[in-house]
């Protein structure tokens, strides 16, 4: 099952994405939030692959949307890193780099 939500974002709009169990029941959700740059990602998708494409990506941890935006991202894209994302952010604050115009 997919689900899709509008994510309110410090105040910007992203888009979340959710493939509920993706490899079958007891696996984790695939989450993916888009951003105007760039865009979270949980650990199910590949960061050195978003790096080779040249993605502003940030991976977070989390098994929902609510986690992925407060929990604190664990990397990040060269590009992610040049826009303005930060160790240490949490995947909201992150995203509100990301959404940024």
């Amino acid at each position: 099952m997919m689900k899709i939500e509008q994510l309110d974002v410090n105040g910007t709009n992203a888009q979340g994405v959710m493939l509920v169990a993706p490899g079958g029941e007891g696996h984790p959700n695939m989450i993916v939030v888009t951003c105007r740059k760039g865009y979270l990602m949980c650990g199910y998708l590949n960061l050195d692959a978003a790096e080779k494409f040249g993605d502003a990506a940030v991976l977070v941890g989390g098994a929902d949307f609510e986690a992925v935006l407060t929990n604190p991202i664990k990397g990040m894209t060269t590009a992610a890193k040049e826009a303005g994302v930060r160790e240490g952010m949490t995947g909201s604050e992150a995203a509100a780099v990301l959404n940024a115009q």
